[in-house]
């Protein structure tokens, strides 16, 4: 059952393998992640969260409850660094217009056909990620790969819901909908045309998956290509005239945050007292957004 859960998240197969764009990316993210699971050892701490679907509803339920409830557990530091990032999200809306304009003025071809291609494919590489994950750990019996799978999956599927929500909260209007960075309609459903821009879903959910899979295999070259394509996505937004700086700031935020958040709860033993802080260690390396759960 659980196989069906996970490889369902794969995109149509004859779709995929009848458009040569999407086969070539298909067969990358499938040697990228068999290539992980053939290297790495397979741990047998994972095996009881990857051998029965009751486990997994079971660790889906409790990584989701303390995900959420963790604003209520922050220290002082939890809260200044929350304070930080709020001021920091404020000064990118002050300058959003500015930025807007200026990447819009820099905008070329280059920089559009990286956009409509990350914008068409942001979530086809979710899918196939985890898909390949899954189905590499399954034929090299490597039951990281598989609870990564799972990681990414949970991950992605809780932070695009918190995204989803804060979207109809704060209901703002996207820069194509020409109405200024502070313009928005809270809780309107159904939502104005050319709403729902803060935060970006793209953004989470690539910044999502980078943080899981990071934290999994702890590699710096591997960190740095992850969260260099989180950003790109990120940049692809703007540079799409869909979402102001501001937006895809927050996004790589709850993406970062709700990715390793899921995997240090989902390790055996892990301490339940957790704080976030700003990354000031060198084996941290990553780039965008700076906060690590710890």
């Amino acid at each position: 059952m659980f196989e069906r859960l996970v490889v369902i998240q794969i995109e149509k197969i004859p779709r995929v393998f009848f458009k040569s764009t999407n086969f070539i990316l298909t067969v990358i993210v499938f040697i990228g992640t068999a290539i992980l699971s053939a290297t790495s050892v397979s741990a047998d701490s994972y095996a009881k969260r990857t051998e029965c679907l009751d486990c997994l509803i079971t660790g889906f339920y409790k990584d989701t409850k303390h995900i959420l409830t963790s604003p209520f557990h922050w220290s002082k530091q939890n809260l200044i660094t929350f304070a930080v990032l709020s001021v920091g999200t404020s000064g990118l809306m002050l300058a959003d217009e500015d930025l807007q304009d200026l990447v819009q003025d820099h905008r070329n071809s280059t920089t559009n056909r990286i956009s409509n291609w990350t914008n068409r494919n942001t979530r086809r590489v979710k899918n196939l990620t985890i898909g390949g994950f899954y189905l590499s750990g399954v034929i090299f019996n490597n039951k990281k790969a598989k609870e990564t799978a799972f990681l990414c999956l949970e991950s992605v599927i809780l932070a695009e819901g918190i995204t989803t929500a804060i979207k109809h909260v704060v209901g703002r209007t996207r820069p194509c909908g020409n109405k200024g960075a502070f313009n928005f309609d809270p809780l309107e459903y159904p939502p104005p045309p050319a709403s729902l821009s803060f935060p970006s879903g793209h953004t989470t959910t690539a910044f999502a998956l980078s943080s899981v899979i990071a934290e999994q295999y702890r590699s710096t070259p591997l960190a740095i290509a992850l969260y260099g394509w989180a950003t790109v996505v990120s940049l692809a937004r703007v540079n799409s005239n869909v979402h102001f700086m501001s937006d895809v700031f927050w996004g790589g935020v709850i993406g970062i945050y709700v990715g390793k958040a899921i995997v240090k709860f989902s390790k055996p033993g892990a301490s339940k007292n957790y704080r976030i802080h700003f990354i000031d260690k060198p084996d941290y390396t990553g780039i965008g957004v700076g906060i690590s759960i710890i």
